[in-house]
């Protein structure tokens, strides 16, 4: 092993082969650490892994249930894989976020083998670090959610045509096709009408064919209908036409068009690409501006056609009525091909190092300023650590990557900033994973107060807490405030969970029912008292 070793590094092409499988690994560690150690969080992650729970052991594969009754919110890749990985190790955390991590992988590994044909070894290296230590991807990438099955897909078609533009058989239709039909399984008509938007903007961009012959089409659509079309005739026969039909109103159009909740301004993605996809998103204005100067040199296909996309993407979404910072990460791969490029072109040309990497280290200190800002006022111990140890190294990677662009030392510059998000990345896996999820979550509850989960009557009042149904394992009846005397009135000792600022609302009569029996975060679980008070107004002994 170490004369294989010593035989890779003698030859630059073997340090090159070295550094990338060095970066896959680092990546792999990063996702999987700690991975099953916070408890699953609400809303998302619990409601799917309960929803997976209840397909299980229902036997179900069609129609997804949550709380006994069917949602029909998302198509259920992602049920199925849990549902796999929960019979194989049980329902478990680490269970239910396993087939992110591993679509992240996925997507890694595509982007590898995409920059690899374009920039060599070392470029699918860096390629590697630059998408995966972005904070976006590593967050989404742990959490037991549909976006990283989405984001794997709908660039894996992409990478079909990265890899060869000129190529538009048969074949590749087909494979394209077949993907676009996993990534609507995945997550419905926006798994089809983004690949093709982002496909339609690279393809234009390149000046390649955009309109496909009739059998390349025909390929596409059988493909596709191969895949998806299996479960969606299944799933309307067990629900109805006019059900379907209404899920994709809803879920489709109306979640576009005239969304109630989510809704943020129309520059709301630029502020989410920008701390995203820190620091390489810095890079991105003189990237694109230089892309689009040099649109006509073959060598710039491939960052041409990633800054198209990109930008069509984030048009889509910003026209887009709901909005959540999730929703972009089938954009994230497009980043890390952009900075990858610029810094081939820095490497190769002498005058543009000491612009990009002066921009590096310049969104660098700004990272440790406001990393320094939010710890300081941050109450909590490990938090306030974890943000002062990441700004400490974004300021070590700004100072360093300044010094290196004096020196004319541009790897450097980019080898350092890496270096920070790794140690931002670490915290966040030590300490700010652990304590969000903890406080989004109702586990430490049900840990604390056991009889949660075994209570004749557990009452769960106006919200809803998947986490709670997930780790009590059962089913609470849920039901608004001003029915929750009522429901006390009926035999037997009931137990309530209810959010804090729920608490307040409560009148004194009924108040005086329950004892607080245990909080967490935001939740708290009160028990009926066994001699009910005899008069409001009167605390019993």
């Amino acid at each position: 092993m170490i004369a294989l070793v010593r035989t890779l590094l003698a030859s630059r092409a073997g340090r090159a082969r070295v550094f990338l499988g060095a970066s896959l690994t680092l990546v792999a560690v990063l996702l999987f650490l700690r991975l099953g150690a916070p408890p699953l969080a609400d809303p998302d992650e619990a409601r799917y892994a309960r929803t997976s729970v209840e397909m299980l052991r229902h036997g179900e594969r069609i129609v997804p249930t949550y709380s006994e009754q069917v949602r029909l919110a998302k198509p259920p890749l992602l049920h199925w894989m849990q549902i796999m990985l929960f019979r194989a190790f049980g329902t478990s955390a680490w269970a239910a976020r396993v087939p992110s991590a591993l679509a992240t992988l996925g997507t890694m590994a595509i982007l590898a083998w995409v920059a690899r044909r374009r920039f060599g070894d070392e470029g699918a290296a860096w390629a590697v670090l630059f998408f995966g230590t972005q904070p976006l991807v590593w967050a989404v990438g742990r959490l037991g959610i549909v976006d990283p099955l989405l984001a794997l897909h709908v660039f894996a078609a992409l990478a079909l045509d990265m890899a060869d533009p000129d190529e538009t058989g048969r074949h590749k239709a087909a494979a394209v096709g077949a993907l676009l039909g996993l990534a609507f399984l995945a997550k419905g008509p926006v798994g089809v009408v983004l690949p093709l938007l982002l496909l339609l903007a690279g393809r234009t961009a390149a000046g390649k064919h955009v309109w496909p012959s009739g059998r390349t089409l025909w390929a596409f659509l059988a493909a596709w209908m191969l895949v998806a079309a299996p479960w969606g005739l299944a799933f309307v026969r067990r629900v109805g036409w006019a059900t379907a039909a209404d899920t994709l109103r809803r879920e489709a159009l109306q979640r576009y068009f005239t969304e109630a909740v989510h809704v943020e301004p129309a520059w709301y993605y630029a502020v989410v690409l920008l701390v995203g996809c820190l620091p390489w998103s810095a890079l991105l204005p003189l990237t694109l501006a230089r892309v689009l100067l040099r649109r006509r040199d073959p060598a710039t296909r491939t960052a041409l056609y990633s800054g198209a996309a990109l930008l069509a993407g984030l048009l889509f979404f910003s026209l887009g009525r709901g909005k959540l910072a999730t929703y972009i990460l089938p954009l994230c791969p497009c980043v890390a091909l952009l900075a990858t490029w610029e810094l081939g072109q820095q490497l190769a040309a002498r005058p543009l190092r000491r612009r990009g990497g002066l921009l590096l280290a310049g969104a660098c200190l700004l990272a440790m300023l406001l990393l320094g800002a939010a710890a300081s006022v941050q109450s909590e111990l490990r938090l306030q650590r974890a943000g002062f140890v990441a700004a400490a190294a974004y300021g070590l990677a700004g100072v360093w990557g300044a010094l290196a662009v004096l020196r004319d030392r541009t790897r450097e510059v980019f080898a350092g900033a890496v270096a920070a998000n790794v140690a931002l990345l670490l915290a966040g896996a030590l300490a700010v994973h652990p304590w969000m999820a903890d406080r989004r979550s109702a586990a430490a509850l049900v840990r604390a107060v056991p009889e949660l989960a075994g209570a004749p009557t557990l009452l769960l009042v106006e919200r809803d807490c998947p986490s709670l149904v997930f780790y009590a394992d059962r089913v609470p009846e849920r039901l608004p405030l001003e029915r929750l005397a009522a429901a006390l009135d009926a035999p037997g000792r009931a137990w309530v969970v209810l959010a804090e600022s729920d608490a307040g609302r409560l009148d004194p009569a009924t108040r005086l029912r329950l004892l607080e029996r245990g909080r967490w975060g935001r939740w708290i679980a009160l028990q009926e008292r066994e001699n009910r008070p005899a008069a409001a107004g009167t605390l019993p002994p």
